[in-house]
Formats: structure tokens, sequence, C-alpha cells
């Protein structure tokens, strides 16, 4: 009997390594599943703000800055801290209707832990191409002479 104790105490600090082992890779995906899952919340709260830009820039909502701050004010995810800036860009130079325009909502990424920064990178983005649906009233400035204006959120 006193033989299989013994056996037995050898074995559990063999089960306790083990398990830092794996718990140790366990926790990893974990913290990666959340890490990531949260990266691409804030990608897709970058794409949605560009696909709203474009919407709302294609009805002639004015300059650059109103786009920029209506682009700003619907998305929800990303941390204002991070520097979210929207560039409009026309592709033809004149703002009538039918003409042609980009914008660009580039935002710094928030990460929860730090360890997988080398992975997502500092920014996230997204470009649309639209057309415009109205004529633009008063020039916005975005459609002079063809030149990209960009507009940095508060």
């Amino acid at each position: 009997m006193v033989g299989l104790s013994t056996h037995h105490n050898d074995e559990s600090g063999a089960a306790v390594v083990e398990m830092a082992l794996v718990m140790t890779l366990l926790l990893v995906i974990l913290f990666g599943i959340i890490e990531f899952s949260w990266a691409f919340a804030q990608q897709n709260d970058v794409r949605h703000g560009a696909r709203e830009g474009a919407r709302v820039a294609a009805v002639d909502a004015g300059d650059a800055a109103t786009v920029g701050q209506m682009v700003y004010d619907r998305m929800d995810v990303v941390n204002p801290a991070e520097g979210v800036t929207v560039v409009l860009t026309p592709v033809s130079s004149s703002g009538s209707t039918g003409g042609l325009a980009t914008i660009r909502v580039d935002a710094g990424i928030q990460t929860l832990t730090g360890f997988f920064d080398p992975l997502l990178g500092d920014t996230v983005s997204s470009e649309v191409e639209f057309r415009t649906e109205q004529p633009s009233s008063g020039d916005p400035a975005w459609w002079n002479g063809g030149a990209a204006s960009t507009y940095a959120c508060p």
C-alpha cells in the first residue's frame, strides 16, 4: 500500500505541469477569439460608417466636415480617441448628378489585451465609391477642382 500512494504523488505533480501547459494554450485561444472578435466588430463599424457616409454624401449632405461628422455620429464601436478620419475624394471633377466620388474612413484599432497587436495592425479602414444622386448645392468644398478633403473627427 505504501508504494501505491508514493506512485500516486509522483503522477499528481506531472498532472499539474500538464494542466499548466494545456491551460496556457486554452487561455491563448480564448483571448485570441475575444481579441479578434473585437477587431472584427471595429472593422464592421468602420465599414458601416463608410457606407453611411457614402449615402449621405450622395444625396448632398454638404461639405466634408458635415459628412465626416455624420459618419462619426453613426459609428458606435470605434473609440473616438483612436483618431477617426474621413476622406472624401471626387473621381469626376463635377458635383452634378451622376458624378463619382469615394469616401474613406480610417480609425485606429483598439485592442483589449495587446498580445495580438502585431497580427492586427494599427488601423482599420474602409473605402466606398459612390455616385451622386443630387447636384451639389453650394459647391461643397470636397468637389473643388477634384481635390480630396479630409475631416478628422473630434
